[in-house]
């Protein structure tokens, strides 16, 4: 029997990763009593669930470019970092690895690129459309993966509320310090991610009680 130092729970077998929170497995291998393998269904969902966004990105980034230049350079820049990215993400999921901590962290270190971009640049573009958009699609990727894996993970619910904040706080930041000229993609990231982090505080509140009390040792 095997056993999952995170869950603290023991598991009859032969899987070499928890099926509830991914986590390196210690002990025997024995006979499998899982019915199915819950791990792809889950990463069979998210895939499924990504390309959507990715599609539906591509479509409206279509409409909006041909509505306004008559052109497609923009869109062959966003499908080419969205083909990326999926294999990317695809890559992650074969390996079975923690994915909504490893989206969130995909998440901001491409933040992180684009206002370093804009720093060398002073390009308005990126801070007036790229990164309010990134930020939209953050949340609501998240937001998707969070209502699909909940059912096989164990969700950190503290670290979504924290990322949550953050993507909160750039779209703030970008209007304050007037880094932005275009306001309404950054109201609208800011508006639907403080409905998103409501949501998490509000219908979770025994399970972000229930990690603090881990945490703090209350």
């Amino acid at each position: 029997m095997k056993k999952c130092n995170k869950c603290k729970i023991y598991f009859n077998t032969r899987e070499s990763r928890c099926p509830l929170c991914q986590n390196d497995l210690k002990g025997v291998d024995c006979e499998d009593i899982f019915p199915e393998n819950i791990n792809l269904k889950a990463n069979t969902l998210i895939l499924k669930s990504l390309l959507f966004l990715s599609l539906s990105t591509i479509i409206i980034s279509v409409f909006i470019e041909l509505y306004l230049t008559n052109t497609l350079h923009y869109t062959l820049f966003i499908f080419g970092g969205l083909l990326a990215n999926f294999m990317f993400i695809y890559f992650i999921l074969k390996n079975k690895q923690d994915v909504l901590a490893l989206f969130g962290r995909c998440g901001v270190v491409l933040i992180i690129i684009l206002l370093f971009w804009y720093f060398i640049t002073s390009n308005k573009v990126i801070t007036n459309y790229i990164v309010p958009s990134i930020c939209f699609l953050e949340i609501l990727f998240n937001f998707i993966s969070f209502i699909v894996l909940k059912k096989y993970y164990i969700v950190n619910y503290l670290r979504l509320i924290l990322l949550n904040i953050l993507l909160l706080v750039i779209p703030i930041v970008l209007i304050l310090l007037k880094w932005t000229t275009y306001y309404l993609l950054s109201l609208i990231c800011l508006l639907f991610t403080l409905i998103i982090l409501l949501w998490l505080i509000i219908f979770y509140t025994s399970d972000i009680k229930d990690e603090l009390n881990k945490i703090f040792n209350l």
